[in-house]
Parts: C-alpha cells; sequence; structure tokens
C-alpha cells in the first residue's frame, strides 16, 4: 500500500463492517427485544423492565454479531492488500556463506 492510498483502503472495510453490524445486530435486537417484551408483558412486567431488558439484551447479541463483522471486513478487504503489499517489498534472508 501506498501512503496516498492507505486512508482508503482502510476506509471500505470499516464502512462495510459498519453497515453490516448496524444492519444485523438492529434487526437481531429487535426481535428479541420483542420476544423479551412480549414474555414480560404476559407475566405482568412493568414497562420500565421491559425496556431495560430489551436493551440488555440486544447489547449483548449485539457483541458477537459485531465481531464477526469486524472478522469479516477485514479478513475480505484488508488483509488481503497489506499481504499482498508486504510479500512484494519483503526481501528473503540471504543464507550466510
Amino acid at each position: 500500500m501506498t501512503s496516498t492510498n492507505v486512508k482508503v483502503d482502510y476506509l471500505k472495510p470499516w464502512i462495510i463492517f459498519f453497515a453490516l453490524s448496524f444492519v444485523a445486530t438492529t434487526i437481531a435486537g429487535a426481535i428479541l427485544g420483542a420476544i423479551a417484551g412480549g414474555l414480560l408483558a404476559v407475566v405482568g412486567g412493568a414497562p420500565r423492565l421491559i425496556s431495560i431488558v430489551a436493551g440488555l439484551l440486544g447489547f449483548l447479541v449485539s457483541l458477537p454479531i459485531s465481531y464477526f463483522c469486524f472478522r469479516f471486513a477485514v479478513s475480505k478487504f484488508l488483509v488481503p492488500k497489506i499481504s499482498s503489499t508486504t510479500e512484494s517489498t519483503v526481501e528473503p534472508f540471504k543464507a550466510a556463506a
């Protein structure tokens, strides 16, 4: 990677990571929050308790989703560029004579 492409090369994986994790965690949080809210409402839970439990579940489910989205974005878009650049610029060691 050249110094002029460094910012752009990091920006694309970050945007992809952000978009994927935002959509996935929003959907998963909404589903788990709806299930938890429905169950707590059936048993007579207070609205404040429902919002706390739903928020906590949404946060907990976002952690692994964010991790896997990050791994995907970095391994798919960043590592190949870094690997190809370092392979072309690194010279192998010369054997001692």
